[in-house]
């Protein structure tokens, strides 16, 4: 009997001591949450660089690299360089006060021998420049509102939206006749702007000097380019630009415009109407041009382009019987593939552009260019 008891005390101890090691033990832990996902560290680097006391400083570059073949008389191709824009922009006092500046080395290339002759027959060979001597395109300072932002330096004109308009957004490797002969022009002055949701001004004081000159007489240019946009995608604009005070000396310049451009999904259609004075007096010379382009994104990547434009840089010449008419008078001809790595970040051009002319040989010419922008 008492082995019995003492079999039970044991029994009932051993129930306890596994029943108080059970009540004891911890929870069964929760699932782990799954692992957050990696960090980009790209995205999480500073766009914008802190300087002075609050400023802000943020770098940029455009490198656009082309081969040319060309067959207008003689058939060529050539590498070139062109455009190394380097350049810098911010805020010195976020808010009021801020800064651009941008130059292209690509611009100064090295002098060539040219033989002068003067007025008694003789000859003479000097250096030059096949083009620009300076590097600076743009460098202002610009005090910031809400409802205006007046800058003083030297910027763009506000003639021809091809000209206008950053040259990383180019939708063929080279502008229009139009484009090129009266936009993408710099001047020095002063100029007022702003860009609200549905509407943008741009008003200026030009020295009529062209870049990197100063003025040499009491004449200025004065432009003015309004642009509306009555729905998404669709940007209706005009500019005026015209000289004032001495009309007739030879610089005297006068400009008016019309552009209309919709981008909206995969569709482009841009277009743009300048009419052009140029002298004063009886030198004054006529001109107008216009083009119209059409591109469209079959996938996101690849995007189809076609322009045509028409340039007439002396309307009189061809109302003239006597002139040969037409002489000077071009139509341009361009189809093109652009090839979009990343945007207008990364990107490959492919274009042909014939330019017909009633007198002079046809310009045939292919581009092949790449670029990145940031």
């Amino acid at each position: 009997m008492i082995e019995i008891l003492r079999l039970r005390r044991i029994v009932v101890a051993l129930v306890l001591a596994f029943a108080g090691s059970t009540l004891a033990a911890d929870p069964p832990a929760e699932p782990a949450p799954a692992p957050a996902p990696a960090a980009n560290p790209i995205a999480e680097l500073p766009k914008k660089i802190a300087v002075g006391t609050n400023g802000l400083f943020q770098p940029g570059l455009l490198l656009q690299g082309w081969f040319v073949f060309d067959q207008t008389d003689v058939p060529a191709n050539t590498f070139r360089i062109r455009r190394a824009e380097v350049s810098a922009k911010g805020e010195i006092v976020p808010g009021m006060v801020g800064y651009n500046v941008m130059f292209d080395p690509s611009r100064v290339r090295e002098p060539t021998n040219t033989t002068l002759t003067d007025s008694n027959g003789d000859t003479v060979t000097v250096k030059t420049f096949p083009g620009a001597a300076s590097a600076f395109q743009d460098v202002y300072l610009t005090f910031l509102s809400p409802v205006a932002d007046v800058s003083v330096g030297q910027f763009k004109i506000p003639v021809s939206w091809e000209g206008f308009n950053s040259s990383a957004k180019l939708i063929l490797p080279e502008r229009s006749l139009v484009g090129v002969a009266y936009g993408d022009k710099r001047d020095i002055g002063i100029r007022v702007t702003k860009t609200f949701k549905n509407w943008m001004y741009s008003a200026g004081v030009f020295n009529g000097a062209v870049s990197n000159n100063l003025d040499t007489n009491n004449s200025k240019d004065l432009g003015l380019r309004l642009e509306v946009y009555p729905i998404e995608g669709l940007t209706l604009a005009g500019v005026g630009y015209a000289s004032i005070g001495e009309r007739l000396a030879p610089t005297t310049r006068d400009r008016w415009e019309f552009d209309a451009r919709y981008e909206r999904g995969p569709l482009l259609f841009q277009s743009e109407y300048i009419h052009a004075y140029d002298g004063g007096g009886a030198g004054r010379v006529e001109a107008q041009g216009f083009y119209g382009v059409f591109a469209y994104l079959v996938t996101d990547k690849i995007q189809p382009v076609i322009r045509v434009g028409y340039l007439d840089p002396n309307v009189a010449r061809d109302l003239d019987p006597v002139a040969d008419k037409g002489a000077d008078e071009g139509w341009e001809f361009n189809a093109g593939v652009n090839y979009y790595l990343q945007k207008h970040e990364a990107k490959l051009q492919l274009a042909y552009q014939r330019v017909q002319y009633d007198v002079k040989t046809p310009l045939n010419e292919v581009i092949l260019a790449a670029q990145v922008w940031f």
